[in-house]
């Protein structure tokens, strides 16, 4: 593959890259979470691509070799946007993991002072939820008569 091939195919799979991450921002800005599971086998596709190449150049740098400067100034600022936006995603992305955790958080606390909303005792002496129903308790009685 010749270098001005090799050039078009890198900008394009970095465009797409850029493309997918500006739509997952903007999915984390408006908090629609549940479309993130559309967008996740594509962006580790390209992901995928995208490391590759960016592996490969860097294993090779004279695969661009007689390119013009101006093309490899492209490369290079697409190659920024695309790094800024991948880090500016993973924060986001750990913020609304975070969320997410904490609000499981609260609602399993909520859920654990509910089982004894008043800490008070019951009538048979015990701050513990009553049993299930169809539990049985073997019932003692003493005979004080001796």
């Amino acid at each position: 593959m010749d270098a001005r091939k090799r050039m078009d195919d890198l900008i394009a799979i970095t465009t797409r890259l850029i493309d997918v991450l500006e739509r997952e921002h903007e999915i984390l800005i408006e908090r629609r979470h549940a479309d993130l599971n559309g967008l996740l086998d594509e962006k580790e596709t390209i992901a995928r691509v995208y490391q590759a190449r960016v592996m490969g150049l860097q294993e090779h740098p004279d695969q661009f070799e007689g390119l013009e400067p101006e093309d490899r100034d492209e490369l290079r600022a697409l190659a920024q946007k695309a790094n800024n936006l991948i880090r500016v995603n993973a924060r986001m992305l750990e913020a609304a993991m975070y969320a997410s955790k904490r609000v499981v958080d609260l609602v399993a606390e909520a859920v654990k002072d509910a089982s004894n909303p008043t800490g008070a005792y019951s009538q048979r002496g015990s701050t513990a939820p009553p049993a299930p129903r169809g539990t049985r308790t073997n019932a003692i009685s003493l005979d004080q008569t001796l």
